[in-house]
């Protein structure tokens, strides 16, 4: 995946991909498995994407990426949370392997805390995303377990920060 730098991050040129946020309580596993009966696709998890919490703690969260090519399309999707508590083990710990179950819950961290009604979010990459951006949509607003599937308009995020953690 393309690592961006930015000199004017307010610039909408540099956002090479499209959004939508996904409403449902439910886990990451289960929304990642009804977004691929909805658009018959199969979204695996590639990587973890770490970002650190700014405090003055300076801790890593991560977030786990689910993504999906269809070079027949020439589009890319990705799922990841808007929130997690994933985070590695303190360097002094004695199990030092990364395990969602170990600990007890301390901090969580939003990827866009602006916008913390989203639990999830959908990114559309690839030349031909304009056109199934909108089927898209419509195949996920009609999953009932999803109670908002909403278009984010990436260049009405205030948030700098916000918007950084966006490009991977």
């Amino acid at each position: 995946m393309a690592t961006h730098s930015l000199d004017n991050i307010s610039e909408e040129h540099y956002f090479d991909f499209d959004m939508f946020s996904i409403s449902c309580l439910e886990s990451i596993y289960r929304v990642v498995y009804e977004i691929n009966e909805a658009l018959h696709v199969d979204l695996q998890i590639v990587e973890l994407l770490d970002y650190e919490y700014q405090d003055k703690e300076m801790e890593v969260f991560y977030f786990p990426l689910y993504s999906f090519i269809d070079e027949g399309l020439n589009i890319e999707l990705n799922v990841l949370p808007n929130k997690t508590s994933f985070q590695p083990p303190k360097e002094n710990a004695s199990n030092l392997s990364l395990d969602l179950f170990s600990d007890a819950v301390e901090k969580t961290m939003l990827l866009i805390p602006e916008l913390d009604k989203s639990n999830f979010f959908l990114i559309i990459k690839g030349n031909n995303r304009h056109l199934y951006n909108h089927q898209i949509l419509q195949s996920l607003q009609s999953v009932p377990l999803f109670s908002a599937v909403t278009e984010v308009f990436l260049n009405e995020l205030k948030n700098k920060k916000s918007k950084f953690n966006l490009l991977f």
